[in-house]
C-alpha cells in the first residue's frame, strides 16, 4: 500500500513537471520564434511603437537604463541593468501620446529613436541592437529639471537664469554622452539657452547664439542669431563685440570677403565702447588703424588706444609706442567716437 501510494505521487509529479516543460518551452518558443515586422528600422519602429506583443518579443534583457541625478551640487550620470521596461517608459514612442505632450519622434538610422521637446524639459533615446531584427537594448534619459530643482533649490534666481544654468549642464554632459547622443544634448543646450533668452537672460541670449555660430548646435536662420546678439549686447559687452563681428562675416569665417555691414559694426562697437568696455576701445583702435572698414586713421586710432590708459595702462603704452614708431601723434582736438560719416 506504501509502494502504491509512492507510485501515485510521483506519477502526479511527473504529470506536472511534463506540464510546466510544455508551458515554459511554449512561452520560449513564442518569444524566440517572433517573427521581424520589417527590415526596414523606421518601419520596425512604427510597428513596434503601436504593438504590445512585438514590443514583448524585442526588448532586450537586461536592457541599460540612464538617467541623470544630483549629487549634491554636480549632476551626476547614473547607468543601471534592467530586467524590464516600464510601460510607461514606451509611452512615447506613439505619435499621438508624443503628440499630446508636444513631443517631437525622430528615427535616426541605423538603430536610434529620439524623442524630445524644444524648450530642453525631455529628451528621452532609445538605442536599439540588430542581430536578426532589432531590439531594444538601451534608454537614455536625459531629462533633468528634477535635477535643477534639486541644485539650485536654495538660490534666488533671476528670470532666465535656471535656463541658462540648465544650458550650461547640458553642455557638461556632453562629455558623458556616445557622440551619437552627444549631438542632442548640444541642442538640447541651445533649446534650454534660447528659453532662457525668451524669459530675458542677456547671458543666455548671448550663450545661444554662441553655441548655434559654433557648430556644436544647430545653426539658427541669421536673423535670429542678431536678435540674440542685440538683446545680449545691451547687458554683456563681450555680446556687442561677436555682434560687432557678425555685422560684418554673419558667421562665415572667410578672411577673403569684406565686410558685410561696416557702418553697422563700427557704430556697435561704439555703443559697447561707451558702456566702458576696453576690449571695443581696442577693437576701434585696431579698425583706424588698420583701415579696414574704414579708411585708416591712425590719429584717431591713437585716441582710441590713449582713451584706454587709465583702464589698462600697460596695454594702452604697447599701443600708443607702436603708433607713434609709425609716425602717428596724439591730437586732443581728434575723439575716438567721432566716427566719421559712421
Amino acid at each position: 500500500m506504501t509502494t502504491n501510494k509512492y507510485v501515485r505521487q510521483m506519477k502526479r509529479l511527473s504529470i506536472a513537471l511534463l506540464c510546466w516543460g510544455m508551458t515554459s518551452g511554449a512561452f520560449a518558443s513564442s518569444s524566440s520564434t517572433a517573427q521581424c515586422p520589417s527590415s526596414n528600422f523606421g518601419e520596425f519602429v512604427k510597428a513596434f511603437s503601436s504593438a504590445p506583443e512585438i514590443r514583448k518579443a524585442f526588448i532586450a534583457s537586461p536592457v541599460k537604463y540612464v538617467h541623470v541625478t544630483a549629487d549634491g551640487k554636480i549632476p551626476k550620470v547614473v547607468e543601471r541593468s534592467l530586467g524590464v521596461i516600464a510601460a510607461d517608459e514606451l509611452k512615447v514612442l506613439l505619435p499621438e501620446n508624443a503628440a499630446e505632450s508636444v513631443l517631437t519622434i525622430e528615427i535616426k538610422e541605423p538603430n536610434r529613436v529620439v524623442v524630445r521637446d524644444e524648450a530642453g524639459h525631455f529628451l528621452k533615446i532609445f538605442v536599439f541592437k540588430h542581430s536578426d531584427c532589432w531590439a531594444l537594448s538601451r534608454v537614455e534619459d536625459w531629462a533633468i529639471d528634477a535635477v535643477m530643482e534639486e541644485i539650485t533649490q536654495s538660490e534666488k534666481l533671476t528670470p532666465g537664469e535656471l535656463e541658462l544654468k540648465k544650458g550650461v549642464i547640458f553642455d557638461r554632459l556632453v562629455n558623458k554622452a556616445s557622440p551619437e547622443s552627444g549631438i542632442y544634448l548640444y541642442a538640447a543646450t541651445l533649446d534650454s539657452y534660447l528659453d532662457g533668452a525668451r524669459k530675458g537672460s542677456a547671458q543666455a541670449a548671448f550663450a545661444a547664439a554662441g553655441i548655434s555660430l559654433s557648430g556644436q548646435a544647430p545653426r539658427l536662420e541669421n536673423s535670429r542669431i542678431l536678435a540674440l546678439l542685440i538683446q545680449a549686447s545691451e547687458q554683456v559687452p563681450d555680446a556687442g563685440l561677436t555682434l560687432a563681428d557678425f555685422y560684418c562675416d554673419e558667421g562665415e569665417y572667410d578672411e577673403n570677403h569684406g565686410c558685410i555691414n561696416p557702418k553697422e559694426s563700427i557704430a556697435t562697437l561704439e555703443r559697447v565702447a561707451r558702456l566702458g568696455s576696453t576690449k571695443a576701445l581696442i577693437r576701434l583702435g585696431e579698425v583706424y588703424e588698420a583701415g579696414a572698414l574704414v579708411a585708416a586713421d591712425l590719429p584717431r586710432a591713437m585716441a582710441c588706444y590713449r582713451k584706454i590708459q587709465k583702464t589698462d595702462p600697460k596695454t594702452a603704452t604697447v599701443l600708443v609706442e607702436r603708433l607713434a614708431a609709425r609716425g602717428a601723434v596724439s591730437d586732443n582736438s581728434i575723439q575716438c567716437f567721432e566716427a566719421g560719416s559712421f
